[in-house]
């Protein structure tokens, strides 16, 4: 499985793996990128947390992001 599309990065792992709860309460496959030294750190590095989803699943993960108020308008 390939996770190719950026839906929205954050500056804290907690904010990314909350996210990420909302697609996968929707059945959309979504995977996370994190520089924060395994969760060591508590927040991330320089690139941040990055929430990524398959190229044909974005549409419908930045819907679900923004009906739960995580993703502003026109955020992504």
């Amino acid at each position: 499985m390939s996770f190719t599309e950026r839906v929205v990065q954050f500056g804290f792992r907690h904010e990314a793996e909350f996210a990420k709860g909302y697609l996968d309460d929707a059945g959309i496959d979504s995977f996370l990128e994190v520089d924060d030294a395994g969760g060591n750190l508590g927040f991330a590095l320089e690139s941040g947390a990055t929430l990524m989803v398959r190229t044909t699943d974005l549409p419908r993960a930045r819907q679900v992001l923004s009906e739960a108020g995580v993703l502003e308008d026109g955020e992504a």
